[in-house]
This record gives structure tokens, C-alpha cells and sequence, in this order.
């Protein structure tokens, strides 16, 4: 255990020293002054822009629609030639780094980012926390998609400590029926004021104590943060049940062009100072996809760029504005994908396995995973000319370390088929090409 405490209270340090700690004292100041003022937020949103040299569609109070015919970016081109939207290095994109991404799609993106842009961001997860009530230095739990702990821990201890932060790190990878009940006690000891999961992850510890008409009792608590996934109203509802605090959901990507945040009365904000999102109408009545326009990221700003996540708009004729009093314009609720859980045999529950499919961005066109049942599974690639058996093994390697115990190969294939209305499904559970027993899947 200690092992993984150090390396993770290590990149804690770096990570404070490098972004953190700059993202707190120089930009969480400028974005609270914009909550509740609408000349401040549409200076800073002015500023922003030009020094992005982006165009923006409306204002910061609105979503605008996307008119028709006009020219948007797409997933499939910043793909192919992320290249072409690079900006020259200049000052604020001198220090740049790379980030690859899958998403739930399983189509390899390769993002180059500013460190302002890394810096930017923990200003904008900083204030979501302080919407949540935590301050600086208080503990947090995370329940997500580390390595955090050994494949099977002699102690039971599916978690460690990152010491620099003051947060348990927790395993997505371990839970169970069997376990949940410890990851319970776990977190009652601790007493983290934010619990940071998975919405499929902090689901399943909201339905065993549900199930067995506990409550969580720690002390601390002031609420859930959920990310990555699509947080159903169901989900919500089990979770504020069970652990007496309410779900701030929040929405962002890898891309930086949209991020969406919860305040303390339950409303999902747009938030505009992050960057400039418009609305394009989908075939899907009330959905509308986001397209957003980057803001922080000066290293490659994409301008009008279609994300493939819609979002149901809140009614704009109510003209009300939320109780919490911030300015940013409101949606309904975040729409998107669902994340198919996987129960295993030993009653392992596996969800947000995207990250096996990371690093494989120069070679691998799109994949897949397919549970077959009785613990095996198949990593169904379409390999772009490269791809060797290295690549082969690498991806089996990074697949049993996050699931450790069951067999899996990888297949390449000419192409991956489509579900329902042409819709990719990241995760698929068949047996001999046939889909399995519903009991063998749950949808979060």
C-alpha cells in the first residue's frame, strides 16, 4: 500500500507545484468575481476571446443555436490532422504537453494543451469544489479509474492515501458485494468532505447500503462530485438516499471546449467563462448537441467544435434566473452516453475501461471491448497501418492491470458495427456473437 501512497503523494506534489497551486491563487480569484455579475463576466469572456483569438456566436447569458450551414469542426478532423490547429508557440503556449484520449468512444484523440491551459483548469475544478462547500487542505475520497492498489491486496485494503493532497484513492476496479461494505467503513474513518467517483462507481455503494437500509454515516460529507459518465436521475436519487448530501455532476472532455458545473440548489451552469458554447439541433426532440469554442487552451484552440455530447436546454421563455443568483445560462440536464457496467463472475463490477484503448493514438483507428461471458474478454481493434503484435501485447498488458484475473485477446477487424440509429457502444456483451443475459450488464 505504501508504495502506491508514495507515488501517488509524489504527483501530488508535482502537480501542485506545476498547476494547482497557480490555478488557486491566480485564477479561482478572476472567475468568482464573474458569478454574480453579468459587466464582469462579459469583460473577462471579451478578453479571454481576443487573447485566444477566437470568435464567439451570443453571449455569455444564452446558449446560441447553431445557424444553419455553419462551418464546424469535428472529432473526425481534429483526428486525422490534430496538426493543422496548432498555434504557434508564443507567451502563454511556450510550455505545451500532449494528451491522448479515447473517451468512451474508443477513437484515439491527440490534444496539445498550454500548461496555462492545465493551470486554468484546476481554477475551474477549484471554484466546482467551493460550490460544494470544501475548502482548501480538507480531505477528499476519489473512486475512479487509478491503479491504486495491488491486483489482490493481502490486507483487503483496496485504496491508498495520497498524503499531499489529504485524499483516499480508491479502487473502481475492486468493487463488490463482497467489498463494498469495507470501501464503506473506509470512508466513514476517513471522513472526506467531497467524495469525487464514477457515477457507476458511487451507484453501486449507493445501492448496498440501500439495499440493506444503511445510511452513510461520516460526519463530514458535503457532497458527491461525479464526472466522465452520465449521471441518470435515478442514480442521483439512490446516491443523495443513501449518503444524505446532494450529486454535483460535472461535465467537461479532454477537447476543453465545454464544461458544465452544479451549484449547491441542483442547477447544471453552463459555464460560459470557460469557453463559448452555442446549440446544434440533433434528429433527437429536446436534445441539442453542445458545440463549444475553446477559451484557455492557447497551444490549439478549437473554434466551433462539435463535441457528440447533447444536453437538454433549460426553457429560456421562463427567463428565471437560478436561486443560487450566479449569471451563467442553466440547462435541464446532460444527456450522453450510458456506461455499461460488467458484473464478473467473482462479483466484480467493471465499468470505464476507455483508458486501455490511450496511447495507441498512431495505430489504432477505433476499438472496442466485448465481454463473452465467464470472465473473457475480446479488444476488438480496426488497426491503421503500424499496428504490430507490441501493440498487441501492451494493450492486454494495460487491460489485466486494471482487471486482473480474466482472459483477454485482442482481434483486429475491418470494421466495428454500429448499434441502434448508427449509435457506437463502447462496451458489448455478447456470447458466441449473441448478446448475454441481461443480469450480466447494468446500465448507469
Amino acid at each position: 500500500m505504501w508504495t502506491h501512497s508514495l507515488k501517488f503523494s509524489l504527483r501530488s506534489l508535482g502537480r501542485e507545484l506545476v498547476r494547482n497551486l497557480w490555478g488557486r491563487l491566480f485564477v479561482y480569484p478572476l472567475l468568482a468575481r464573474n458569478e454574480r455579475s453579468r459587466e464582469t463576466l462579459a469583460r473577462y469572456v471579451a478578453q479571454r476571446a481576443a487573447k485566444a483569438g477566437v470568435a464567439l456566436d451570443g453571449d455569455p447569458f444564452t446558449l446560441p443555436r447553431v445557424a444553419p450551414g455553419t462551418p464546424l469542426l469535428t472529432k473526425q478532423e481534429l483526428r486525422q490532422h490534430p496538426e493543422r490547429l496548432l498555434r504557434p508557440r508564443r507567451f502563454g503556449s511556450l510550455i505545451r504537453t500532449t494528451i491522448k484520449t479515447s473517451g468512451t468512444s474508443g477513437t484515439p484523440l491527440t490534444i496539445v494543451q498550454s500548461l496555462g491551459n492545465m493551470v486554468r483548469e484546476e481554477g475551474f475544478v477549484y471554484r466546482q469544489l467551493r460550490w460544494i462547500g470544501w475548502r482548501q487542505g480538507q480531505p477528499r475520497a476519489w473512486i475512479r479509474g487509478d491503479i491504486v492498489c495491488a491486483d489482490h491486496p493481502r490486507d483487503e485494503r483496496y485504496w491508498c492515501r495520497d498524503w499531499v493532497g489529504n485524499m483516499l484513492m480508491m479502487s473502481s476496479y475492486h468493487l463488490s458485494n463482497d467489498t463494498i461494505g469495507a470501501y464503506i467503513d473506509a470512508l466513514e474513518r476517513f471522513e472526506p468532505v467531497v467524495i469525487h467517483a464514477y457515477p457507476s462507481s458511487i451507484a453501486a455503494l449507493a445501492a448496498w447500503l440501500n439495499a440493506r437500509g444503511r445510511r452513510y454515516a461520516g460526519k463530514a460529507l458535503r457532497g458527491v462530485m461525479t464526472s466522465s459518465e452520465t449521471m441518470e436521475p435515478e442514480v442521483r436519487a439512490a446516491v443523495e438516499q443513501a449518503f444524505g448530501v446532494r450529486v454535483f455532476d460535472w461535465y467537461g472532455q479532454s477537447e476543453r471546449v465545454a464544461a458544465i458545473g452544479t451549484c449547491e440548489h441542483g442547477s447544471y451552469h453552463v459555464l460560459t467563462d470557460y469557453s463559448g458554447v452555442a446549440l446544434l439541433e440533433t434528429d433527437k426532440p429536446d436534445a441539442w448537441e453542445l458545440v463549444g469554442t475553446s477559451l484557455n487552451n492557447l497551444a490549439m484552440p478549437l473554434q466551433r467544435y462539435r463535441t457528440g455530447d447533447t444536453v437538454v436546454p433549460g426553457d429560456e421563455s421562463e427567463n428565471k434566473a437560478c436561486a443560487c443568483g450566479r449569471v451563467f445560462p442553466t440547462i435541464k440536464t446532460v444527456l450522453g452516453r450510458q456506461e455499461k457496467v460488467i458484473t464478473l463472475p467473482d462479483g466484480r463490477m467493471i465499468g470505464r475501461l476507455d483508458r486501455i484503448f490511450q496511447g495507441h493514438d498512431r495505430h489504432l483507428v477505433e476499438g472496442q471491448v466485448s465481454y463473452r461471458g465467464n470472465g473473457r474478454f475480446v479488444l476488438r481493434v480496426v488497426a491503421a497501418a503500424g499496428w504490430s503484435e507490441a501493440d498487441s501485447r501492451a494493450m492486454v498488458d494495460k487491460f489485466l492491470l486494471r482487471v486482473p484475473g480474466v482472459e483477454v485477446r485482442v482481434e483486429q477487424v475491418a470494421a466495428i458495427p454500429r448499434g441502434p440509429r448508427g449509435k457506437f457502444e463502447f462496451v458489448v456483451v455478447e456470447e458466441e456473437g449473441e448478446l448475454c443475459a441481461p443480469r450480466e450488464i447494468h446500465d448507469v
